[in-house]
């Protein structure tokens, strides 16, 4: 019974047995850490090519502005890429790029010399615009906006 017990106690080998589980524990918390830093580095690309992609339908929206005719009832579509992201502009729902909506009419004053107030009141022309933004990985960003062009007095 005694020899049993001697063998029981001889601890040989068991320093190289903990070394193999620590290392283990070591390779499975890399592993990890790993997996979580490649995670959030996809996040991080993630939402800079979405902030990319509603700069660009903003720049869509201002190409539409700029390309508004006062009074005129119809509006130019545009599409341009800038790089990695692009843009298209499209005026109104309809397949006609309409996107004249009405006509207002208010009465106010004019920063005109000498104009004063006017009580005819001024018009203000209002359009309605879409820019549409896309960028890698399929990211995209959609723009509505309504544009009002004034005053014009009467």
């Amino acid at each position: 019974m005694r020899g049993l017990w001697r063998h029981c106690a001889d601890e040989r080998g068991i320093a190289s047995v903990m070394a193999i589980f620590i290392m283990v524990l070591l390779l499975v918390s890399g592993i990890f850490l790993v997996r979580m830093s490649s995670t959030e580095g996809d996040i991080a690309y993630g939402s800079m090519w979405a902030e990319g992609s509603f700069f660009a339908a903003d720049a869509g929206i201002n190409v539409g502005i700029d390309r508004l005719v006062p009074g005129g009832p119809t509006c130019a579509t545009a599409a341009t890429s800038m790089g990695a992201f692009s843009y298209s502009v499209a005026a109104g729902a309809g397949a006609d790029a309409n996107c004249f909506l009405n006509t207002t009419q208010r009465a106010g004053y004019s920063i005109g010399s000498g104009t004063g107030y006017n009580p005819g009141g001024f018009v203000f022309y209002n359009y309605a615009i879409t820019g549409s933004g896309t960028g890698p990985r399929s990211a995209q960003r959609t723009i509505d906006a309504q544009v009002a062009y004034g005053p014009i007095a009467q």
